[in-house]
Protein backbone atom coordinates (compact mmCIF):
# COMPACT_ATOMS: atom_id res chain seq x y z
CA UNK A 1 0.00 0.00 0.00
CA UNK A 2 1.50 3.55 -1.05
CA UNK A 3 1.46 6.42 0.75
CA UNK A 4 -1.37 8.27 -0.66
CA UNK A 5 -3.78 4.90 -0.80
CA UNK A 6 -2.48 4.89 3.57
CA UNK A 7 -3.55 8.60 3.50
CA UNK A 8 -6.85 7.85 2.12
CA UNK A 9 -7.71 4.98 4.23
CA UNK A 10 -6.55 7.27 7.46
CA UNK A 11 -9.37 9.81 6.37
CA UNK A 12 -11.94 7.56 6.08
CA UNK A 13 -10.99 5.75 9.10
CA UNK A 14 -10.47 9.33 10.44
CA UNK A 15 -14.12 10.54 9.15
CA UNK A 16 -15.54 7.72 10.44
CA UNK A 17 -14.48 8.20 14.09
CA UNK A 18 -15.79 11.79 13.40
CA UNK A 19 -18.80 10.86 12.25
CA UNK A 20 -19.24 8.13 14.92
CA UNK A 21 -18.25 11.07 18.04
CA UNK A 22 -20.46 13.26 16.29
CA UNK A 23 -23.44 10.80 16.49
CA UNK A 24 -22.83 9.64 19.82
CA UNK A 25 -22.68 13.50 20.82
CA UNK A 26 -25.62 14.67 18.95
CA UNK A 27 -27.06 10.91 21.08
CA UNK A 28 -25.86 12.70 24.34
CA UNK A 29 -27.12 15.51 24.03
CA UNK A 30 -30.71 14.18 22.99
CA UNK A 31 -30.17 11.59 26.49
CA UNK A 32 -28.95 15.35 28.32
CA UNK A 33 -32.27 17.38 26.87
CA UNK A 34 -34.65 14.71 27.78
CA UNK A 35 -33.48 14.66 31.22
CA UNK A 36 -33.78 18.18 31.49
CA UNK A 37 -37.12 18.34 29.77
CA UNK A 38 -38.39 15.68 31.80
CA UNK A 39 -36.84 16.97 34.54
CA UNK A 40 -38.60 20.53 33.86
CA UNK A 41 -41.55 18.84 33.90
CA UNK A 42 -41.40 17.43 37.15
CA UNK A 43 -40.29 20.36 39.09
CA UNK A 44 -43.79 21.90 37.00
CA UNK A 45 -45.97 19.39 38.05
CA UNK A 46 -44.53 19.12 41.38
CA UNK A 47 -44.68 23.03 41.88
CA UNK A 48 -48.68 23.24 40.15
CA UNK A 49 -49.81 20.13 42.57
CA UNK A 50 -48.12 22.33 45.41
CA UNK A 51 -50.18 25.42 44.01
CA UNK A 52 -53.09 23.65 43.59
CA UNK A 53 -52.83 21.96 47.22
CA UNK A 54 -51.88 25.57 48.38
CA UNK A 55 -54.71 27.01 46.89
CA UNK A 56 -57.35 24.18 48.49
CA UNK A 57 -55.65 24.74 51.88
CA UNK A 58 -56.27 28.67 51.62
CA UNK A 59 -59.87 28.04 49.92
CA UNK A 60 -60.72 26.04 53.47
CA UNK A 61 -59.12 28.14 55.90
CA UNK A 62 -61.43 30.74 54.15
CA UNK A 63 -64.37 28.31 54.70
CA UNK A 64 -63.08 27.77 58.30
CA UNK A 65 -62.69 31.34 59.00
CA UNK A 66 -65.90 32.47 57.44
CA UNK A 67 -67.83 29.52 58.97
CA UNK A 68 -66.00 30.59 62.34
CA UNK A 69 -67.32 34.39 62.27
CA UNK A 70 -70.81 33.27 61.66
CA UNK A 71 -70.84 31.65 64.30
CA UNK A 72 -69.35 34.03 66.56
CA UNK A 73 -71.54 36.02 65.14
CA UNK A 74 -74.50 33.78 66.06
CA UNK A 75 -73.16 33.01 69.53
CA UNK A 76 -73.17 37.01 70.52
CA UNK A 77 -76.69 37.66 68.81
CA UNK A 78 -77.96 34.43 71.01
CA UNK A 79 -76.09 35.31 73.84
CA UNK A 80 -77.90 39.21 73.38
CA UNK A 81 -81.29 37.69 73.13
CA UNK A 82 -80.12 35.46 76.60
CA UNK A 83 -78.91 38.44 77.86
CA UNK A 84 -82.15 40.76 77.24
CA UNK A 85 -84.52 37.78 78.05
CA UNK A 86 -82.77 37.72 81.33
CA UNK A 87 -83.35 41.10 82.13
CA UNK A 88 -86.88 40.95 81.14
CA UNK A 89 -87.49 38.06 83.77
CA UNK A 90 -85.78 39.97 86.89
CA UNK A 91 -88.21 42.82 85.92
CA UNK A 92 -91.07 40.10 86.09
CA UNK A 93 -89.92 38.77 89.16
CA UNK A 94 -89.34 42.32 90.63
CA UNK A 95 -92.65 43.12 90.02
CA UNK A 96 -94.11 40.01 92.19
CA UNK A 97 -91.78 41.40 95.10
CA UNK A 98 -93.40 42.71 97.97
CA UNK A 99 -93.81 41.59 101.75
CA UNK A 100 -95.91 38.40 101.07
CA UNK A 101 -93.12 37.25 99.19
CA UNK A 102 -90.39 38.03 101.87
CA UNK A 103 -92.75 36.46 104.62
CA UNK A 104 -93.00 33.03 102.36
CA UNK A 105 -88.76 33.85 102.00
CA UNK A 106 -87.99 34.67 105.52
CA UNK A 107 -87.74 30.85 107.06
CA UNK A 108 -85.53 29.76 103.94
CA UNK A 109 -82.50 32.23 105.48
CA UNK A 110 -83.39 31.82 108.73
CA UNK A 111 -83.17 28.41 108.60
CA UNK A 112 -79.08 28.87 107.88
CA UNK A 113 -78.89 32.47 109.81
CA UNK A 114 -78.10 30.57 113.02
CA UNK A 115 -78.58 32.02 116.99
CA UNK A 116 -76.21 35.19 116.61
CA UNK A 117 -77.61 38.98 115.23
CA UNK A 118 -79.24 39.35 112.63
CA UNK A 119 -79.83 42.27 110.58
CA UNK A 120 -82.82 41.39 107.98
CA UNK A 121 -82.81 44.15 104.72
CA UNK A 122 -85.87 44.79 102.94
CA UNK A 123 -87.05 46.72 100.24
CA UNK A 124 -88.08 50.37 101.14
CA UNK A 125 -91.50 50.38 103.02
CA UNK A 126 -92.07 46.98 103.39
CA UNK A 127 -89.66 46.89 107.25
CA UNK A 128 -92.92 46.47 109.62
CA UNK A 129 -94.38 43.86 107.52
CA UNK A 130 -91.10 42.08 107.64
CA UNK A 131 -90.89 42.49 111.77
CA UNK A 132 -94.47 40.85 112.07
CA UNK A 133 -93.39 38.06 109.63
CA UNK A 134 -89.93 37.31 111.73
CA UNK A 135 -92.46 37.75 114.69
CA UNK A 136 -95.14 34.87 113.97
CA UNK A 137 -91.95 32.43 112.03
CA UNK A 138 -89.24 32.89 115.00
CA UNK A 139 -90.24 35.25 118.28
CA UNK A 140 -86.84 34.45 119.63
CA UNK A 141 -84.74 35.66 115.93
CA UNK A 142 -87.38 38.49 116.20
CA UNK A 143 -86.23 39.91 119.29
CA UNK A 144 -82.45 39.33 117.85
CA UNK A 145 -82.90 41.08 114.47
CA UNK A 146 -82.56 44.38 113.21
CA UNK A 147 -84.37 45.19 109.97
CA UNK A 148 -83.40 47.58 107.65
CA UNK A 149 -85.01 49.28 104.18
CA UNK A 150 -82.41 48.37 101.13
CA UNK A 151 -81.24 51.03 99.09
CA UNK A 152 -83.45 50.49 96.49
CA UNK A 153 -86.26 47.61 95.33
CA UNK A 154 -85.27 44.51 93.66
CA UNK A 155 -88.03 41.86 95.94
CA UNK A 156 -86.52 39.43 98.67
CA UNK A 157 -84.31 39.51 101.71
CA UNK A 158 -81.09 39.42 102.56
CA UNK A 159 -79.50 38.59 105.67
CA UNK A 160 -76.32 39.43 107.53
CA UNK A 161 -75.51 37.03 110.44
CA UNK A 162 -72.89 36.61 113.26
CA UNK A 163 -71.01 39.08 114.94
CA UNK A 164 -70.32 42.11 112.88
CA UNK A 165 -72.76 40.79 110.24
CA UNK A 166 -69.99 38.46 108.86
CA UNK A 167 -72.09 36.00 107.01
CA UNK A 168 -74.45 37.06 104.45
CA UNK A 169 -77.74 35.26 102.56
CA UNK A 170 -78.73 36.65 99.91
CA UNK A 171 -82.32 35.34 98.74
CA UNK A 172 -83.44 38.56 96.70
CA UNK A 173 -84.78 38.14 93.71
CA UNK A 174 -81.40 39.07 91.30
CA UNK A 175 -79.45 36.53 93.59
CA UNK A 176 -81.83 33.94 93.12
CA UNK A 177 -81.53 34.17 89.57
CA UNK A 178 -78.23 34.60 89.46
CA UNK A 179 -78.21 31.16 91.23
CA UNK A 180 -80.70 29.72 88.95
CA UNK A 181 -79.32 31.01 86.09
CA UNK A 182 -77.15 29.14 84.29
CA UNK A 183 -79.44 26.04 84.21
CA UNK A 184 -82.15 28.11 83.67
CA UNK A 185 -80.16 29.70 80.52
CA UNK A 186 -78.88 26.09 79.22
CA UNK A 187 -82.78 24.89 79.08
CA UNK A 188 -84.02 28.36 77.81
CA UNK A 189 -80.96 27.85 74.87
CA UNK A 190 -81.73 24.37 74.09
CA UNK A 191 -85.70 25.74 73.89
CA UNK A 192 -85.51 29.11 71.98
CA UNK A 193 -82.07 27.45 69.84
CA UNK A 194 -83.05 23.83 68.78
CA UNK A 195 -80.82 23.83 66.31
CA UNK A 196 -77.94 23.88 68.56
CA UNK A 197 -77.81 20.77 70.78
CA UNK A 198 -75.40 17.96 69.89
Amino acid sequence: MGYPELLRVLGEEAAREASDLLAASARERERILAEARAAAAAARDSIAARERRDAEARRRDAEEAGALARERTLLVERRRHLAELRDEILRRLEAEAGPALDARLLPEVLADAGAGSLELEVDPGAEDEARRALLRLDPAAALRAVVRPAPSSRGGVRVRCGSGGRRELDDTLPARLERAWPELEVELAGTLFPGDRP
